[in-house]
């Protein structure tokens, strides 16, 4: 894993920018089977731990905030978030791990698509 950060304060328009940027390498898994036994069932894993990964991802989010004073009130700051700037696809969960599973290695679960969120700050007083 790997994840960096930055900003920059652009002159004399008063508009902050910021961004991160994570790069994850697959989580690993092995493949296993479910043996039926007088206790319940119980998963044995077919391969040693790690022997397969899901695909690496890298994810970018950016930030674009404006601070506008309100009088002797206090201090306004409108914000625009851009999370999974690169609308990133990449499979974070499997259906199962079962070499028997018709559903063996199948994603289920991917990584969120980009979304963008508006939101205002108030802060009061200085």
């Amino acid at each position: 894993m790997f994840r960096g950060a930055a900003s920059w304060q652009v002159p004399r328009v008063g508009i902050h920018v910021a961004g991160t940027l994570q790069h994850l390498s697959g989580k690993p898994w092995a493949a296993s089977a479910q043996v039926p036994l007088p206790q319940g069932d119980q998963r044995i894993l077919l391969e040693p731990r790690g022997t397969r990964r899901l695909s690496a991802t890298t994810l970018v989010d950016v930030r674009v905030s404006k601070g506008v004073s309100v009088g002797g009130i206090g201090h306004i700051e409108l914000l625009v978030d851009v999370l999974n700037a690169f609308n990133e696809s990449t499979e974070e969960g499997l259906a199962t791990g079962n070499l028997f599973s018709a559903n063996f290695g199948q994603p289920t679960v991917f990584v969120d698509p980009r979304r963008v969120m508006l939101s205002v700050r108030l802060n009061l007083g200085r």
